[in-house]
C-alpha cells in the first residue's frame, strides 16, 4: 500500500478540537510523493472547471430561463429520476451549491454576462427560500429534508429532521447579503431584506438544535451529529455578526451568540481518545446499527464546510483524516491502482474515498458502498486549503502536491467528457449512481478554487 500523508499522531496530544496549531512536518509528511500536476492534469482541471459551471447552472431554475416543471431557485440534486431518483431540492444540497456560486462572484476574471447570470438564480433562490419558509402544515417544519423542483412539500416517508439544512440556507443568504452590501457600497437595504429570511432559519436552529432525534447529512443515523452542530454553530455566530452589522435589535445577536457558545462546549466529546479521530455521530437514538466504527468522512466536510482555520488545521482533523484515507485504501479494490493516464501522461493517484467503512449503499441499492466523487475531491480541497494556510514554503508546496493526487484520482474515475456521478465502482471504478451530481460539481470546482489560492501563496 501506498505510504500515506500523516505518520502516526499521538491520540493523547488531541484532548480537544480547536487546539493550538503544532504541525511538526518531519513528524507528519513523508517525503516520498512523486509530483502530479503534469500539464495533463492542469489542463483537465480547467476543463472540468468549465464543465462543471455549466453543469451547475443546468441544474439551478431560474426565471430568466424555461424551467420546465421547476420553480425559479429550485436546485436539483441531479436530474436523474430513476434509477436513482434525485430530482429533488435538498436544502442542504441547494446550500451549499449556492455557498460555492457566490464564491465565484468574487473572480475578477468571470464574465460580466455569466456573474448576472448567477445573481439573477441567486435571488431566484432567495425567493424560493422565501416560498418554501411560507409552506404549511410541514410535519417536521423548517427540518424538512427535499422539497419537489416545483416547490410542493415532499410528503413521502423520509428521514426527517435534518437539522443542518436550515443553518447551512442561513450562512447561503448570509454570504449572499455580505456580497450585496459589498456591491451596494455599504447600503443595507437589501440585506435587510435578507436579513428577514436568516432570522427564520437562525430562530429555528436556536429551538432545536439540543435535539438528540435528527438525522445526519447521510439520511441515515439518528443522534447528536459532528457535522449538523458545527454548520449550527458557524451559522448563529455569522448570523450574530450581521446583526450587529445592520444594527438589528441587540438581542437577536445575544440569542445567537448564547447558543454558539453553547454548542461550542458540546463539540469537544466529539474526539474519540480511544480510537484517536473525531466521530460523527454521539448519543445514537435510531437509524442504521452497522456503523460501529463512527468515523465518517462528514467530519472532514464539517471542517471543511464550517470549521475554523484553527479546527482546519487541528491534528485531530488531520487524525480523522489519516485514518479515512488508510481504511478506504485498503478497502476498495480501485486504489491498488496507483498511477493513472491523463491525456497520454503518467500521474501518481491517491486512495479513492468513501463514506464510511461499513457503508453499503451503492448508488440505487444496497449491494455495498463505493467511494464518492465529491468525497476525494473534498480530500484534495484540505490539503489545498492546509497549503494556503501553511504560505510559502517546502510544506506548503507539498501539500499541494498530494492535493493534486487525489485530484489525479477523481480525473481517473470521471467520464472522459467530464461528466461527474455520485459514485465509482468499488471494483471497476466506472461510475456509479446519480449522473450529473450538482454537489460532486460543486466540490470539485471549490477543491479547483482552494488549488488556485495555493499556487498563488506559493509565488
Amino acid at each position: 500500500m501506498r505510504q500515506h500523508m500523516f505518520g502516526d499522531v499521538a491520540a493523547a496530544e488531541m484532548h480537544a478540537l480547536d487546539m493550538p496549531n503544532a504541525w511538526d512536518a518531519e513528524a507528519l509528511f513523508p517525503a516520498n510523493i512523486h509530483r502530479a500536476a503534469t500539464q495533463a492534469l492542469e489542463s483537465w482541471i480547467t476543463a472540468q472547471d468549465a464543465f462543471s459551471r455549466k453543469h451547475i447552472i443546468n441544474n439551478f431554475a431560474s426565471s430568466s430561463d424555461g424551467n420546465g416543471d421547476a420553480r425559479a431557485g429550485a436546485i436539483c440534486a441531479s436530474p436523474s429520476r430513476k434509477h436513482p431518483d434525485y430530482y429533488y431540492a435538498w436544502t442542504r444540497d441547494s446550500a451549499l451549491v449556492v455557498l460555492e456560486v457566490i464564491a465565484w462572484l468574487d473572480n475578477n476574471k468571470l464574465d460580466y454576462m455569466l456573474k448576472d447570470e448567477l445573481k439573477q438564480r441567486l435571488d431566484d433562490y432567495v425567493e424560493f427560500t422565501r416560498h418554501l419558509q411560507g409552506l404549511k402544515n410541514l410535519k417536521y417544519g423548517l427540518g424538512e429534508a427535499k422539497f419537489h423542483m416545483d416547490g410542493t412539500a415532499f410528503r413521502a416517508p423520509w428521514c426527517n429532521a435534518q437539522t443542518d439544512g436550515p443553518a447551512l440556507r442561513a450562512r447561503a443568504i448570509l454570504a449572499y447579503a455580505q456580497y450585496v452590501i459589498k456591491q451596494a457600497n455599504g447600503d443595507t437595504t437589501r440585506a435587510h431584506e435578507l436579513f428577514s429570511l436568516v432570522r427564520t432559519d437562525l430562530d429555528y436552529v436556536t429551538k432545536v438544535w439540543m435535539h438528540p432525534g435528527n438525522c445526519d447529512i447521510w439520511e441515515e443515523s439518528r443522534g447528536m451529529h459532528f457535522y449538523t452542530l458545527l454548520v449550527q454553530k458557524t451559522a448563529l455566530e455569522e448570523g450574530a455578526r450581521m446583526a450587529h452589522t445592520l444594527d438589528v435589535d441587540n438581542g437577536v445577536a445575544h440569542v445567537y451568540e448564547r447558543a454558539a457558545q453553547e454548542i461550542a462546549h458540546k463539540l469537544p466529546e466529539f474526539w474519540d481518545v480511544d480510537h484517536g479521530y473525531i466521530v460523527a455521530t454521539l448519543n445514537k437514538t435510531g437509524g442504521i446499527q452497522t456503523k460501529n466504527s463512527n468515523l465518517d468522512a462528514q467530519v472532514l466536510l464539517a471542517a471543511l464546510h464550517h470549521g475554523t482555520p484553527k479546527l482546519l488545521t487541528s491534528r485531530a482533523v488531520a487524525a480523522t483524516v489519516n485514518r479515512l484515507v488508510h481504511v478506504f485504501d485498503r478497502l476498495y479494490v480501485v486504489n491498488h491502482v496507483q498511477r493513472t493516464k491523463i491525456d497520454g501522461q503518467w500521474v501518481d493517484v491517491a486512495a479513492a474515498v468513501g463514506r464510511y467503512p461499513e457503508d453499503v449503499y451503492d448508488g440505487d441499492g444496497s449491494r455495498g458502498g463505493n467511494p464518492w466523487s465529491l468525497l476525494t475531491s473534498s480530500v484534495a480541497e484540505y490539503h489545498y486549503r492546509l497549503a494556503v494556510h501553511m504560505g510559502n514554503g517546502p510544506l506548503a508546496q507539498y501539500l499541494v502536491q498530494v492535493g493534486d493526487t487525489y485530484m489525479a484520482r477523481v480525473a481517473r474515475h470521471t467520464d472522459a467528457d467530464h461528466t461527474m456521478r455520485e459514485q465509482w465502482d468499488k471494483s471497476s471504478g466506472y461510475g456509479r449512481g446519480a449522473v450529473h451530481l450538482t454537489w460532486s460539481y460543486a466540490a470539485h470546482t471549490s477543491a479547483s478554487r482552494w488549488r488556485n489560492l495555493a499556487i498563488a501563496s506559493l509565488d
